[in-house]
């Protein structure tokens, strides 16, 4: 691969920023990493040293420019300096989430077989260890490159970056469901500039912004929100590790204060988590300079804010804090926003007029009825509408599947034209969630698709059924993955109910470890409950398909099989 010098005429705007601050703000500090006991500081100048020499190895393993990067890193600064240079050597990176201690790493790297399959990258970016668990996983990946973080360069690496153009691919952004199956959402770099510079202005964010965050970069919301947009706009990040959160939650409260912090993003079910476990500290915080709290990533729930404004009233937690985002990697992020520095607005409908097709009937704040808050109005470059069953257009506020236009949608998924011509019709995305838009104001109620999202991973019903099936003494394609909301976490919470053999010996306890252990190590998500029920106990459509809702509403009436067990 040859090194050329970047044409300002040519180079596309986010690496031509990228430079910039390089040059401009050397001693600024871009990042601060928090891991376990220590805290690291990562300088503008450190990222482009970094950068530069990833950049020098993608080079020397004669990696071409558009060729596809997987990056398996843990906590550290190598995660970010693996992705810039992959953008300045003119390679396609995509972050990808690491084992968790709890996961079984046979299990876990064995499901990415499909994936690696399918994609074919020309080089994977990972640590000795992480290698060396997918080795003895059986992984097979020898057709890519290997770039060893541990046995990157530590001496001066020189030469310019690859100029690559606005309209060529800067990124895969794998969705963050089960893991052979992930959808690589092809992003350009004119997409992602555009939908940073509409959402940043929405938002209305600054230099004088701090952004503070927990979340993994390997899920949209971290990637764009809480990388990308700090780094294209030139203003620092406190990243906090995922995995030390999720022990100490209360770090983000910590950072926040401690960096004076102005920008979070949190999914639904990290308000209620807060709520539960962080709250008896809530006096000594000072949040009332946080300028948004933003809810993004799943449904937002009218009850998960009042409890986080309840348990952080004496922090200084206001409802004009409280904000609501809709999003999605096809779209980059951001579709819709609402307002910063006013309180969401909110109503109360009939859920029996929220189905497809049914024009919400909106009743009094007390009376029996289903609580939604608005994800805002859509932001400059797209254009939001809502269609039926046909994908003919609706008119609002009729309830039907919501489709999105603009200047910086995907450009298809990575090698799967099939599933990019059913979703991308005509310029439009078909996002296959079921909402309405009520003078201007977007309001999101749910998948259409079996998509089980639990505290924030996305989760296929088929696909967990698929991991089920082959697990031994269950019967083949019968069981069904269903998501029942836990009003205690504020998100979805996984529940399976699986048919045994009549031939089965083994005990209804070691299938129930069975199915926990294979969909934990797959897809870090903990079913609430697995049910083991009799040989014909699930409901069939009058397809000969196996219902999931009916089966559900059997489960919920108390009309279970002789052997259920509960998780």
């Amino acid at each position: 691969m040859l090194d050329v010098e970047p044409s300002l005429s040519l180079e596309n705007a986010f690496t031509r920023k990228l430079r910039t601050h390089f040059s401009t703000k050397p001693e600024a500090v871009f990042c601060r990493l928090i891991g376990t006991d220590a805290e690291a500081a990562m300088t503008w100048r450190d990222l482009h040293t970094m950068a530069q020499h990833f950049r020098a190895s993608y080079c020397t393993a004669g990696l071409n420019p558009g060729d596809e990067v997987l990056l398996f890193i843990r906590h550290r600064p190598e995660l970010y300096g693996a992705f810039f240079g992959a953008l300045l050597a003119g390679l396609v990176p995509s972050y990808m989430p690491c084992t968790s201690p709890r996961q079984d790493p046979v299990i876990y790297w064995s499901s990415h077989q499909e994936l690696m399959d399918r994609t074919r990258p020309a080089a994977i970016v990972a640590d000795r260890s992480t290698f060396s668990e997918m080795q003895g996983a059986g992984l097979r990946s020898d057709a890519a490159h290997h770039i060893v973080i541990d046995d990157l360069p530590v001496g001066a690496a020189s030469g310019a970056a690859m100029v690559r153009t606005g309209g060529d691919t800067a990124l895969l952004q794998h969705s963050s469901g089960t893991t052979g199956l992930k959808k690589g959402v092809t992003l350009s770099y004119d997409a992602i500039t555009r939908q940073i510079e509409s959402y940043a202005a929405s938002i209305e964010a600054g230099p004088s912004d701090v952004i503070v965050s927990w979340l993994p970069l390997y899920h949209d919301m971290g990637l764009i929100a809480c990388c990308l947009l700090p780094a294209y706009l030139g203003i620092p990040v406190i990243h906090i590790d995922p995995f030390v959160w999720l022990a100490r939650p209360e770090l983000l409260f910590d950072a926040l204060v401690a960096h004076s912090g102005t920008l979070t993003w949190l999914p639904n079910f990290a308000f209620d988590h807060m709520a539960t476990v962080a709250a008896r500290r809530a006096a000594d915080y000072d949040l009332s300079k946080v300028r948004a709290f933003i809810n993004c990533s799943e449904p937002c729930k009218p009850a998960s804010f009042d409890r986080f404004a309840s348990a952080f009233e004496a922090s200084g937690v206001r409802a004009s804090q409280l904000q609501c985002c809709y999003a999605m990697a096809e779209t980059v992020f951001a579709v819709s926003q609402t307002r910063i520095g006013e309180p969401v607005g909110r109503l109360r409908a009939d859920a029996r007029s929220l189905e497809r097709g049914s024009i919400p009937r909106i009743v009094p704040a007390d009376a029996p009825g289903t609580g939604l808050l608005e994800t805002g109005t859509a932001i400059a470059g797209i254009q939001v509408a809502v269609y039926d069953e046909g994908r003919q257009l609706l008119p609002n506020p009729m309830v039907g599947e919501i489709g999105v236009r603009g200047s910086f949608l995907f450009s298809g998924y990575n090698g799967d034209p099939i599933r990019t011509g059913e979703r991308l019709v005509d310029g439009t995305y078909f996002t296959r969630d079921l909402g309405f838009v009520l003078d201007g104001r977007v309001y999101v109620l749910g998948r259409i698709d079996d998509l089980i999202i639990v505290n924030g991973r996305n989760l296929y019903a088929h696909e967990i059924e698929a991991l089920v099936s082959r697990i031994e003494g269950l019967k083949p394609g019968r069981s069904v993955a269903v998501p029942v909301f836990d009003r205690r976490t504020g998100s979805e919470a996984l529940t399976i109910i699986s048919e045994r053999k009549r031939s089965a010996s083994r005990a209804d306890t070691e299938l129930r470890r069975d199915i926990m252990t294979t969909v934990y190590s797959t897809c870090e998500v903990t079913p609430s409950r697995i049910h083991i029920v009799e040989e014909g106990w699930l409901v069939k459509t009058t397809s000969g398909k196996i219902s999931r809702r009916e089966n559900l509403a059997r489960l919920q009436a108390g009309s279970r099989g002789t052997n259920q067990n509960e998780g």
